[in-house]
C-alpha cells in the first residue's frame, strides 16, 4: 500500500514537471528563429567584445621621429661608402630606371623593425622589404626616453585605426646622384585613411619638420610664419604660380604650366618629401604631379599641408585614403598647396579642357 503510495506521488510529480505542448512548440519556434539569425547574419564575432588596444600619441610620435631621425644617418653613412650598394627594382611606367641602393635598406631596417618592435600590433607599410633584423634597436618610449618637444600632445587612439606609411629614402634616384639636397625620410600616420601625422627628416642637413593634427614643431612653424609675413620669396607681377614638379615624372604637367596666364614658374625637383617641403615654406606655390606614385611618398606631406590649412587631392579634389596596405599606389594626379588648393583643381580642370 505504501509502494503504490509513493509511485501515485511519483507519477503525479513528473507530470507537474511535464513541458506542455504550447511551451513545447514555442521553444521549437524560438529555436528556429535563432537559426534563420545565424544562418543570415553569420556568427556573432566575439572579437568585437575584446577591448582594443590604445596606442599613446605622445610615445608614438617620439618613436616615429626617432627613427627617421635613425634612419636618415643610415642614409648619409652609406652615401660617404664608395659603393652605395645600387641596384635596380625595374623601371618606371616612363621608362627611367627604379633604382634602390643599401642606403634604403639600412634606413628601412631600423625605421621599420624599429617600429614593429615598439607597437608590433601597428600597420606599418614600408617602402622596402627585407627580413626581420632582431639587432634593430628598440626607440626609448619610457617617460625620459619621449622626446620633450612631442610634450604638447596627448591623447590616446585606437590601434586598428592607424596606418603608419614609411619612405626610408625618399629621392633615390638624385641620391645615387649625390644630389643630396632633394633626399628625405618620411613617416605619416593615418587615422580611419585620413592623413593626420607627418614626419619629414632631410637627413643630410640634419632638419626635421612633424605635424600632428593642429600641432607643428618649432621649425614648421618657423618656416610657416615667414611664409605668413612673406620673408621667404620675392614675388612679382609678371609671373605665374611657382610650381614645383618631378625631374623624373614630367608627365603632361610641364604642358598644363605653360597654360596659366602669365605662364606658372616651374621647379624641377627631386623627391616628394623635398617638394612638400618646399610649398609647406612658401618657396613654391604648388606641387603637382600627373603620373604614377606610391602612397609612402604623400602620407607625411599630405598631414603637413593639412596641419597648415594646405590640401593635397587628386587633380579632381578627392582626398587620398591611406587606410589599406592593398592600395599602396595612387593614381589620378596629385594637386598639393597650402593656400587655395581647391582654386588650384578648379583652374587645372578648366585648363584640361582647352588645347
Amino acid at each position: 500500500m505504501e509502494e503504490k503510495a509513493v509511485r501515485k506521488l511519483l507519477h503525479r510529480r513528473i507530470k507537474d514537471i511535464t513541458v506542455s505542448a504550447e511551451f513545447r512548440n514555442f521553444f521549437i519556434t524560438l529555436l528556429c528563429l535563432i537559426a534563420i539569425i545565424f544562418y543570415l547574419g553569420g556568427k556573432p564575432n566575439f572579437n568585437d567584445y575584446r577591448v582594443r588596444e590604445r596606442v599613446d600619441i605622445k610615445k608614438l610620435m617620439s618613436a616615429c621621429i626617432e627613427v627617421a631621425e635613425a634612419g636618415g644617418k643610415e642614409v648619409v653613412r652609406i652615401r660617404a661608402l664608395h659603393d652605395i650598394g645600387e641596384r635596380s627594382k625595374g623601371q618606371t611606367r616612363e621608362g627611367a630606371n627604379d633604382p634602390v641602393t643599401e642606403g634604403d635598406m639600412a634606413s628601412h631596417r631600423v625605421m621599420f623593425h624599429g617600429l614593429k618592435k615598439a607597437f608590433p600590433t601597428l600597420n606599418i607599410i614600408s617602402e622596402e622589404h627585407e627580413p626581420v633584423d632582431d639587432n634593430v634597436p628598440l626607440p626609448r618610449l619610457d617617460l625620459d626616453g619621449i622626446r620633450e618637444e612631442v610634450h604638447i600632445l596627448g591623447g590616446e587612439i585606437e590601434a586598428d585605426r592607424l596606418t603608419i606609411w614609411i619612405d626610408p629614402l625618399d629621392a633615390t634616384q638624385e641620391y645615387t646622384e649625390n644630389l643630396t639636397k632633394f633626399v628625405t625620410v618620411m613617416v605619416g600616420i593615418a587615422i580611419d585613411g585620413r592623413a593626420i601625422g607627418g614626419i619629414i627628416h632631410k637627413p643630410f642637413s640634419n632638419e626635421t619638420i612633424w605635424s600632428w593634427k593642429r600641432q607643428r614643431n618649432h621649425l614648421l612653424n618657423h618656416l610657416h610664419i615667414l611664409d605668413e609675413v612673406e620673408l621667404n620669396r620675392v614675388y612679382s607681377d609678371d609671373e605665374g604660380p611657382r610650381v614645383i614638379v618631378s625631374r623624373s615624372h614630367k608627365g603632361d604637367v610641364y604642358k598644363m604650366v605653360n597654360k596659366f596666364k602669365p605662364p606658372g614658374i616651374v621647379t624641377p625637383a627631386g623627391g616628394a618629401g623635398y617638394k612638400v617641403w618646399e610649398v609647406a615654406a612658401g618657396h613654391e606655390d604648388v606641387y603637382l604631379h600627373s603620373s604614377l606614385i606610391k602612397k609612402w611618398d604623400l602620407c607625411a606631406g599630405a598631414a603637413i599641408l593639412n596641419t597648415l590649412g594646405g590640401r593635397m587631392t587628386n587633380a579632381d579634389g578627392k582626398d587620398i585614403d591611406f587606410a589599406n596596405e592593398w592600395d599602396f599606389k595612387h593614381e589620378g594626379g596629385i594637386v598639393a598647396a597650402k593656400y587655395d588648393q581647391p582654386g588650384y583643381v578648379a583652374a587645372l580642370k578648366i585648363l584640361a579642357t582647352k588645347d
